[in-house]
């Protein structure tokens, strides 16, 4: 005996199942697991079938009784562990991802019996791969990234993409698009405006670096940093490579902190990274734009956001465990922290920057 996993298309109408039905059982076929799919070809029917000895005959009768010729059947060898009710797996899956949250295209892989399953970068104007469209299915995770999946021997139904896409949904909650300029309240009630940085904030953002101590600025850059360079101006300004945040005393004046979300080389994790001046430490500043930073990272489809930090900078690793992130051990004086996003983020919908930002009671940088 052995398994296979048989997909065909039939009509939509009374009795097409149950002589589907028949004709595996008239070839001793026992099956074990069965999923109805919508899809532009009509209604797609896939067995588990552990059939005994050969399967092509088995396969001839099935295509005699569907919708047009053998190849509306296909027939892939199916694994125990693929027996089972597709909610329950969904759900597993889900529970699974709560804790790896990075950990999606696996997930979504497993769920559709991918080959293969990666992240991917929706704004790529060509595509990575010349394949039949059929056979690949990308599923977006945000407006910039996404999961792409590829299975040639069984091409995607379009009910499969929907509950690809409730996978997504079910981690990684839509929150609408998350706001860059606004009103911030953090913690200990130190009111900001949070507005994107731009070339015209040049002189601004070379001020507030001159006026944090040397220590503060090893902390952001590893070493201590007085001026900023052009090249490192332009990266803080260049939207294709991240987002830079500046954070302002709502009575006016210069910035008094940054806030940086980056992209990495892995699609499906960010970068952030902050600086706030000494004299608006220990307000909660830190926290509240690592609140902010999340929420865009969720708008952008990542899964997960790390920073990287001095040994010693004890306030930064407060606020990233407060998030929820983990924090690895020192390496040559340096911790990562890996915050998933979707455990970071409030269970309700995303509200205004300030509603979904102000706090009662949390401390931070």
């Amino acid at each position: 005996m052995a398994l296979w996993r048989i997909r065909t298309v039939v009509e939509d109408r009374p009795g097409q199942l149950a002589g589907l039905v028949d004709a595996m059982a008239a070839q001793g076929g026992n099956i074990v697991g069965l999923s109805i799919h919508a899809d532009a070809a009509g209604v797609v029917d896939e067995f588990v079938v552990d059939v005994p000895g050969e399967h092509y005959t088995l396969l001839r009768e099935v295509a005699r009784r569907s919708v047009s010729d053998s190849d509306s059947v296909t027939a892939v060898p199916a694994q125990p562990r693929e027996v089972g009710d597709d909610v329950t797996k969904a759900l597993l899956l889900t529970a699974r991802l709560r804790s790896a949250p990075n950990r999606l295209p696996e997930a979504l892989g497993e769920l559709l019996q991918a080959e293969d399953a990666r992240w991917t970068n929706l704004t790529r104007s060509a595509p990575e791969f010349l394949e039949e469209p059929e056979t690949t299915l990308v599923v977006p995770v945000g407006p910039l990234r996404g999961v792409r999946l590829r299975r040639p021997d069984q091409p995607f139904t379009w009910t499969e993409t929907a509950r690809a896409d409730a996978l997504v949904r079910s981690v990684l909650p839509p929150s609408g698009p998350a706001p860059t300029d606004g009103r911030l309240v953090t913690g200990r009630g130190v009111d900001l405006n949070v507005r994107q940085v731009g070339a015209a904030d040049a002189e601004a953002i070379q001020r507030l670096h001159r006026r944090c101590s040397g220590e503060t600025t090893r902390r952001r850059y590893f070493s201590s940093v007085r001026q900023l360079t052009p090249r490192m101006l332009g990266v803080f300004c260049d939207p294709e490579l991240g987002l830079t945040l500046a954070a302002y005393p709502a009575r006016g004046g210069d910035p008094v902190a940054l806030a940086h979300l980056m992209y990495t080389l892995d699609p499906g994790v960010g970068e952030i990274a902050f600086l706030v001046e000494d004299e608006w430490q220990n307000k909660g500043v830190g926290t509240a734009l690592t609140r902010v930073l999340t929420a865009v990272a969720a708008d952008w489809g990542l899964a997960e956001v790390r920073a990287e930090t001095v040994a010693g900078n004890a306030q930064m690793q407060r606020i990233m465990r407060r998030m929820g992130a983990t924090i690895g051990p020192p390496r040559d004086g340096v911790v990562q922290a890996r915050l998933p996003v979707a455990g970071a983020l409030p269970a309700r919908r995303m509200g205004p920057l300030a509603g979904l930002m102000t706090e009662s009671g949390a401390a931070g940088t």
